[in-house]
């Protein structure tokens, strides 16, 4: 075999993984969107299917908020699971024509997201004790919502850039399912476990993200890898705010916890 000839098939070679790479790396996002599509499906079946919250019913005073911050919520793990679909078929216009839908809903599940949490702990304020008390819970969610924009707008600002952008969309999607994992059989036990809670769980899954992807492409994601440190090292900094005796003194001075 000529020289050519030899240097053809190498490259042919190369380019066959190239694809093959590209593929399993397009195929680990539709699993992960399956894997959270259905965290997120059994963890609120209650709400799911008869409307309730777990362990009882909604806080009454904001049901509808609840509703549809719940439906908010579930519209954007089924969303990016969609999204992920489209990019693995090729069909990449799509994609970046409901793109546009899922910026406009990440800013509706952080408002929501935020309202929800705060009325929740003032008029529910007893059903928050096993995750820390109200005070504690409430600077944990509303550091997801914190987390989960940034993750968003740092994606938007990359979206022509799929190295940087389809990481920052799955960290956020994974900020958000907390309470679905919490809820589900045989992790509620893990979410109530200081001094992680509710954030346990799904920071738990999303280090079984980066290894599953470095198992399905051979590669490491290094983006990943930095945003799942940055949301490590920030579900700390909730921590610590949760506990503090200045974070007390403001969440008791605006909704009287």
């Amino acid at each position: 075999m000529s020289a050519v000839a030899t240097d053809a098939v190498i490259q042919s070679q190369a380019q066959n993984a190239a694809l093959r790479a590209l593929v399993y790396e397009r195929l680990f996002y539709v699993i992960a969107g399956s894997l959270m599509l259905v965290a997120t499906a059994v963890g609120f079946r209650a709400f799911l299917a008869h409307g309730k919250s777990f362990g009882g019913e909604m806080t009454r005073q904001i049901v509808p908020l609840v509703v549809v911050h719940g439906l908010a919520m579930f519209s954007w793990i089924v969303l990016f699971l969609a999204q992920s679909i489209f990019i693995l078929n090729g069909n990449r216009r799509l994609h970046m024509r409901i793109g546009v839908i899922g910026a406009l809903l990440a800013g509706v599940i952080v408002i929501l997201g935020s309202a929800t949490a705060i009325l929740s702990t003032r008029y529910n304020p007893e059903s928050y004790q096993l995750l820390g008390g109200p005070r504690f819970f409430l600077a944990i969610m509303l550091g997801e919502m914190f987390s989960f924009g940034v993750l968003v707008g740092v994606a938007i600002i990359y979206r022509r850039r799929a190295e940087i952008h389809r990481p920052m969309m799955l960290l956020a999607s994974l900020m958000i399912i907390s309470g679905s994992l919490g809820r589900s059989p045989y992790i509620g036990q893990f979410a109530i476990m200081p001094p992680l809670y509710v954030l346990g769980p799904a920071l738990a899954l999303g280090a079984l993200f980066l290894i599953l992807q470095w198992g399905m492409t051979g590669a490491f994601n290094r983006w990943y890898a930095v945003g799942y440190s940055a949301i490590l090292i920030a579900s700390c900094i909730f921590i610590g705010i949760g506990h503090s005796a200045m974070w007390n003194q403001i969440v008791g001075a605006i909704i009287r916890l």
